[in-house]
């Protein structure tokens, strides 16, 4: 019983690591949650970066140039 609880709680655990929580991208006042404008955006930019950092400006985020 204790062990089928352990699964789903080291599963959380390890979710969190595999990211920061916003890969350096920087929100705007009113911009739309990271998660929801991350997976948005890179479904509708066709792996194309340009149209990848538009469709998030467009949502409110942006990412300093390094």
């Amino acid at each position: 019983m204790i062990r089928s609880a352990l699964i789903p709680a080291a599963a959380l655990l390890l979710a969190g690591c595999a990211s920061s929580p916003n890969d350096g991208w920087i929100a705007r006042e009113g911009a739309m949650p990271y998660e929801s404008a991350r997976a948005a955006c890179q479904e509708i930019s066709y792996g194309i970066e340009v149209n990848y950092i538009t469709c998030m400006a467009g949502r409110g985020w942006t990412k300093p140039k390094t």
